[in-house]
């Protein structure tokens, strides 16, 4: 599979909250699988549509408020976990900004790139 992403991605499980824009669901709590400048990974309990569109609050570390942003399902398929309690079934949520503040942009933009940084050693 060719790979289309055009920013680097952070694994993470940051706490978010969505809800579909077109439908009946009510407000979800999750948590991202992952995240760079351009969307997240999310994880859901339903089936999203490509298309579908979500309005999102995510929790940054050092942030009081949530980054809010409408998003744009992109991809969505199963995802299983096989631990020590057994397995764990969810579904991967790709999604792109669709709109989000320029000040929200930036604090998702420094969290990724402060959390990739080399951490200097000390001894």
């Amino acid at each position: 599979m060719e790979e289309r992403r055009k920013f680097v991605r952070l694994d993470t499980r940051l706490e978010v909250t969505y809800s579909v824009l077109s439908g009946s669901y009510a407000q979800r709590q999750t948590k991202a699988r992952n995240i760079g400048a351009g969307g997240v990974c999310l994880f859901a309990n339903e089936v999203l549509k490509p298309g579908d569109q979500l309005q999102v609050a995510m929790k940054l570390p050092d942030r009081e408020q949530p980054v809010n942003f409408i998003a744009e399902v992109i991809w969505c398929e199963p995802y299983e976990v096989i631990g020590k309690s057994g397995r764990q079934r969810s579904i991967e949520v790709g999604v792109r900004f669709l709109e989000i503040a320029p000040q929200d942009q930036e604090a998702v933009m420094q969290h990724v790139i402060l959390s990739l940084k080399p951490r200097a050693v000390t001894s």
